[in-house]
């Protein structure tokens, strides 16, 4: 479908709210919903119960979830160069990344791909995301949003949409989910190594994770040809679940 999308579902109000908007679009967006696993998710059974909820109310003729994908395999790709680094180069190379920071930029950069790779199996031109700037986290940037996964995006012939991107407030979401009588409460899933924010990030932070995404993960995507072979994304955990029964 040329007007289909992929959502990146964690089954929190951002991207729960995300699903609503593109789904009253003008486009009219037929919108596939996909959850992804790094290895330390827990709860994720939560996530379908959302993805029920939208689709209850839009019609499974405009939404679909597509389940739960594993992207351990290619977060571990990621990681290995700086885990086998000493501290003094990894200082010297990304001073101011900090631990927190780090983990989320693999594991999103993960889901990207996979989210790519997914389009191309089933022939969807969109990827969209429940980030907001707002939350401060340097993945949601722009450095980031707009531009690092922006043109990975485009490169691979796609488009990247951000429904709420812009939208300050929690209060803000919350009521524009209210005002589509939902009731505003979500059991997301839970990541164990995602670390809330102490404040706002400074530049230090910033330049550090923008040079690691630079200088170790786009030669990473490159040279294993991540974006290249469609055939190897694994199906999702409901496919696990039938081998391992």
């Amino acid at each position: 479908m040329g007007n289909s999308v992929l959502l990146m579902l964690s089954g929190g109000r951002d991207s729960f709210l995300a699903a609503c908007k593109l789904l009253e679009d003008k486009e009219n967006y037929y919108v596939y919903m996909v959850t992804f696993d790094n290895g330390c998710i827990y709860q994720l059974e939560n996530v379908r119960t959302v993805a029920e909820r939208i689709i209850k109310r839009y019609g499974n003729d405009r939404a679909k979830y597509l389940g739960v994908y594993k992207t351990s395999s290619v977060a571990r790709e990621f990681f290995f160069p700086y885990f086998n680094m000493k501290p003094a180069e990894q200082l010297e190379r990304f001073s101011g990344m900090t631990p927190s920071q780090f983990h989320c930029m693999i594991c999103r950069t993960a889901m990207y791909v996979y989210a790519i790779n997914l389009c191309k199996k089933h022939n969807i031109h969109y990827i969209a995301e429940g980030g907001r700037k707002s939350q401060q986290f340097v993945i949601e940037l722009p450095g980031f949003a707009q531009q690092r996964y922006k043109e990975l995006v485009e490169s691979q012939g796609l488009e990247l949409l951000l429904p709420v991107y812009n939208m300050e407030s929690d209060w803000d979401r919350d009521n524009e989910l209210m005002l589509r009588n939902f009731i505003c409460k979500c059991m997301e899933a839970k990541c164990i190594i995602g670390v809330p924010i102490n404040g706002s990030v400074d530049q230090s932070v910033i330049d550090g994770v923008h040079a690691y995404y630079d200088q170790i993960i786009l030669p990473c995507i490159a040279e294993r040809k991540l974006l290249e072979n469609v055939s190897a994304i694994p199906g999702s955990c409901d496919d696990y679940d039938e081998l391992y029964k």
